[in-house]
Parts: C-alpha cells; structure tokens; sequence
C-alpha cells in the first residue's frame, strides 16, 4: 500500500509539472504549430508584393505588433512593442527578405530618445521568431548585430500571423 501510495504521488507530480501557465516557453519544447500553409512553403517569408502582412504577440501583459508590406523588393513596416512597466517603443521597419529570414532597420521612438537597430526575424512553421544577439560596440547611432551566425531565435518573442483587419 505504501508503494502504491509513492507511485500514485510520483505520477500526480509529474502530471501537474506539465501544466501549461500561459506563458511562452523556449521554441525547441513546442509542437511546430498547425497553420494552414503547405509544407514547402512553412519556412518561406511571403513576399507578395503590396500586400500587408501582420503578426502579433501577447505574453501576459506585453505585445509586440508586426506589419510590413513588400515593394519593389523592398520591406516597409511598423514595429511596436508594448511592454507593461518597462520602456515601450515604436517606429518604421525597411529592410529585405531573404528566403527564411526578414532582415529589417528598426527606427524607433523610446522614452523621446530615436534610436536604430538591427533585428533578424526567422520563419518557422507559419511564425517568426524575432532573433536575440549580441551587437557590435561600433559608437555608432546604429546597432548592428556582432554575428548574424551567432543570433539565436529560441530565445525571442514569437510572432503569429493575424488578420491586419482584425488589430487596425
């Protein structure tokens, strides 16, 4: 009895250790999500020209709000984050997509002070995984990622595709 006792308190506690909080996990512990997108095309950036594209994501009470339209080649855009009790920012993306990766210039707002960064977005089954990396000390007004080989997407906010009717 006092082994089915031990057993029955093992199982319980692993059960409710994979409860799920509501907040974001590491990419590589999630199931790649089931977005109406064939396979070939899961980890292909679209690109259509003069269409709007729009991604979103909520964790708990900060937001981030992606759109961006394509033309001539060229990515155009808006970029927001939102976050709750710390600096939030807002400003124009440009930039370019090359197959798997959205490469934008983030020009922004924060606190009255404009600044300019670097952010590398990746395709991953529908989503885009903003991109974590080190910049590079250069004194310029610009940040620019040190290494865009070492930037890591695991770590990043995770954007999902929305309808661009359903935010604006």
């Amino acid at each position: 009895m006092k082994n089915l006792f031990i057993v029955l308190s093992g199982i319980i506690l692993l059960i409710s250790c994979e409860k799920n909080d509501g907040k974001q996990s590491h990419v590589e512990n999630r199931k790649p999500d089931t977005l109406a997108i064939p396979n070939q095309e899961k980890n292909v950036i679209p690109e259509a020209e003069n269409v709007d594209y729009c991604y979103l994501n909520v964790l708990a009470k900060d937001s981030m709000f992606m759109t961006y339209r394509v033309t001539n080649g060229i990515v155009k855009g808006k970029l927001k984050y939102k976050n709750f009790e710390k600096d939030s920012s807002f400003g124009e993306i440009t930039g370019t997509i090359s197959a798997d990766t959205l490469k934008v210039n983030y020009k922004f707002v924060s606190e009255g002070v404009t600044s300019e960064r670097e952010i590398y977005f990746l395709q991953d089954s529908g989503v885009l995984l903003e991109g974590i990396g080190n910049y590079a000390d250069n004194n310029s007004a610009k940040l620019v990622y040190r290494s865009p080989k070492a930037i890591n997407y695991s770590t990043g906010r995770r954007l999902n595709p929305v309808d661009c009717k359903s935010i604006k």
